[in-house]
This record gives C-alpha cells, sequence and structure tokens, in this order.
C-alpha cells in the first residue's frame, strides 16, 4: 500500500469555484449562483505605490564611495532573491544582507542563497545561533502535534521563522542602517492556515500577516484550547512561539517593500533566477516556490491530504484573478505542483530527528474534509 494514500480522484472531483480553483473544503467559502466564490467576489485587483516613490528612496539613500546603505531580508527563497537582484541591479544601491536561519534551510536553498550573494558581491549575515535549538522545538511540536492532529495547529510548525522580524530590526539599529527592504509577494495570502482555527478572511488587508484585533484574539483563543487539552505543546518551545507570534503580528513593519511598487511577475522572476543566476531546482517538483524551504513539503502533504488543496491552490487562484494566468493552465499546475515530494519529507523528518512513519500514520488517520464525496 501507498504510505502516503493520496486519493488524488476524489480531490479532482471536489467542487471548486468557476472562476478559480478553490474547492468548497476552503474555510468560510461560499459560492454564488455562478458558482463564483466569495474569495473572487472580495478580491480587489493589486495596485502599485508609485515607481517614482521607489527611486525617490533609492537616490536618498544610495552612498557614494559604495559603502552599505540599506539592508535586504533575504530568506533565499524566489522572491527574496529577486528582490536582491533588484536592489543591486536595478536600485544600485548596496545593500547588507540578512538570513535568519531557523534551521530548515535545505541544501539547494543555501546554495541558490550563496550563489546570489557571491554573484552580486555583497556582505551576508546569516545568524543561525539558534539553529540547533529551532530544531528541537520543531521535532518537539511536531511529536505534540501527532498526537491529536489538527488543521489549525499546522503554523505551529513553522512558528520559528517568525522572530526574522525582530532580528532585523535588531540588527538594522547595531549597523546604523535606516532603509530595509523586504519582498513580499501579495499573491500568496494563504487564509485558509487562520481560517482553520475559526478566523474569518479579512479581504481588505494588503499585508499577508495582517489580522484585524479580533481576529488575533480568536487565533490566541484557539491555540490556547488546544495547548490545554493537548498539554504536550507545552514543552521548551512555548516562549519562543509566543516570541514569534508576536514578532509576526504585533512589531510594527516599517521595511520598504518591492512587490508594493514592482509587479510580481512570475515568469520574469523564474527567467532572471535561473538565467543569470544559474539558480537550481528541485528535482521533485516544476516550481520554484518553496525549495529552500524544508517544512513546505510536510505541510503542504497534510492540507493535500486532508483538505485536498495546498497553498499552490491559492497561489494559482489569486494570478487567475489578476488575471497572470488561464484556470485551465493553474489547473495543470497544481496538478504536478501538489505531488507528494518523498525526498523532502524524508529530509525534514531526518533533520529534526522525528519518526516519519509515525508522523504520516498520524496524517493519514485525520478524517478527510471529502471524505463523503
Amino acid at each position: 500500500m501507498n504510505k502516503y494514500m493520496i486519493d488524488v480522484e476524489k480531490i479532482n472531483n471536489l467542487h471548486r469555484c468557476s472562476r478559480c480553483l478553490l474547492p468548497d473544503t476552503m474555510p468560510f467559502i461560499e459560492f454564488d449562483s455562478e458558482g463564483v466564490c466569495n474569495y473572487c467576489r472580495n478580491y480587489k485587483k493589486m495596485k502599485f505605490k508609485p515607481m517614482d516613490e521607489l527611486l525617490a528612496i533609492a537616490n536618498r539613500i544610495r552612498s557614494c564611495d559604495g559603502s552599505q546603505d540599506c539592508m535586504v531580508m533575504f530568506s533565499g527563497g524566489r522572491d527574496s532573491s529577486y528582490l536582491l537582484h533588484y536592489v543591486v541591479r536595478e536600485l544600485n544601491l548596496h545593500p547588507l544582507v540578512f538570513t535568519y536561519d531557523w534551521g530548515m534551510s535545505t541544501l539547494i536553498g543555501e546554495k541558490n542563497a550563496k550563489r546570489m550573494c557571491d554573484s552580486l558581491g555583497v556582505e551576508r549575515i546569516v545568524n543561525d545561533r539558534y539553529k540547533k535549538k529551532k530544531r528541537e522545538y520543531i521535532a518537539k511540536n511536531v511529536r505534540a502535534w501527532c498526537r491529536k492532529p489538527d488543521l489549525g495547529m499546522i503554523p505551529l510548525l513553522t512558528a520559528g521563522d517568525k522572530a526574522f522580524f525582530a532580528e532585523v530590526n535588531k540588527l538594522s539599529k547595531e549597523r546604523g542602517i535606516n532603509t530595509v527592504f523586504i519582498g513580499t509577494n501579495p499573491l500568496e495570502k494563504t487564509d485558509f492556515k487562520t481560517g482553520f482555527c475559526g478566523v474569518r478572511p479579512n479581504f481588505g488587508a494588503e499585508q499577508i500577516h495582517h489580522l484585524k484585533k479580533s481576529g488575533k484574539h480568536q487565533l490566541i483563543e484557539y491555540y490556547l484550547r488546544h495547548y490545554i487539552t493537548n498539554p504536550a505543546y507545552i514543552n521548551s518551545s512555548l516562549i519562543d512561539t509566543i516570541k514569534a507570534f508576536f514578532s509576526f503580528y504585533n512589531i510594527k513593519q516599517e521595511q520598504v517593500d518591492l512587490y508594493h511598487y514592482v509587479r510580481w511577475d512570475e515568469n520574469v522572476v523564474n527567467e532572471t533566477l535561473i538565467n543569470e543566476y544559474q539558480w537550481e531546482l528541485d528535482e521533485e517538483t516544476p516550481t520554484t516556490w518553496r525549495i529552500g524551504d524544508g517544512t513546505a513539503a510536510f505541510y503542504n502533504y497534510i492540507y493535500y491530504k486532508v483538505a485536498g488543496f495546498t497553498e499552490n491552490d491559492t497561489l494559482r487562484s489569486n494570478q487567475i484573478r489578476e488575471g497572470d494566468i488561464t484556470r485551465e493552465e493553474a489547473l495543470k499546475k497544481i496538478a504536478m505542483e501538489n505531488k507528494v515530494r518523498p525526498q523532502s519529507l524524508k529530509w525534514y523528518f531526518k533533520t529534526i530527528n522525528v519518526n516519519m512513519k509515525k508522523a504520516l500514520d498520524a496524517v493519514n488517520k485525520m478524517p478527510k474534509l471529502y471524505a463523503d464525496r
């Protein structure tokens, strides 16, 4: 028997929005008489800040002697990699590059990050002093999650990277660098992750990490209930998790976000990284998204297995709404992108020292949201 046990036929037969890809297992989804979902009905196409404003920032801070004049938040993923390219090649700035390594950067991700920085000749600071401890925290929370699997608690498994925001603020003050660039893809909104906690989507939010005050309270209450009913979550990672929550949702974000000025174009991003920097790709997936993130293969497996969709479906749906791709093209893409990535899963569980079979067994026993289809 296939240990991954994905019922692709049932998933393919899910009732989906007639305009985008979202299925009826999506939290808080509603369909109108034409079969169009409320995520599509409430969607507002992206609006961009004036390019002159971005150029004015660059002209104001650009050093004349080549000394560092800004900082780039750099995870090594495709969006921050294109950001780094743009800051150096298009804005002619001289950034200090900062990476917060919480232990889940894959070999491909690290090779691509090094290749980018070497090619551009920039200094990169990697904060990895908590990497070993972070992996221990992940392992404890994965084991706790497996005791009582729940879709709403999955983001807990990736909480360790949220300290990035606090750390970059700290370093920018130490170095006396006032301008920090970030590259947050506005199409990567994953409202379903908090939706599975009972928090309604904030359709009007411009930032992917923004929640209304009521939503934050709901999220805290949801987590508290699960901590009480599953005491295994009350472990040495707790303080780190609390800090992560406040770092992500409460610290004031004052970075300059490139994609508020420059339209995110997947083809341009991919062609730039692959052709100019010889980006290495992952043989298990056709997409360049998340190939440097060691956690993605596991959490997307859970969402796909239990809910019948992943964050790939939400990204592609937003591209449809923007007019970047057709629905038919998007369906073909997710058919490939949502496939299980066995080698990535093996790397993940080996890295955090958790029994892969036990974890997958816990997932496979979860009730499927589409079981009666």
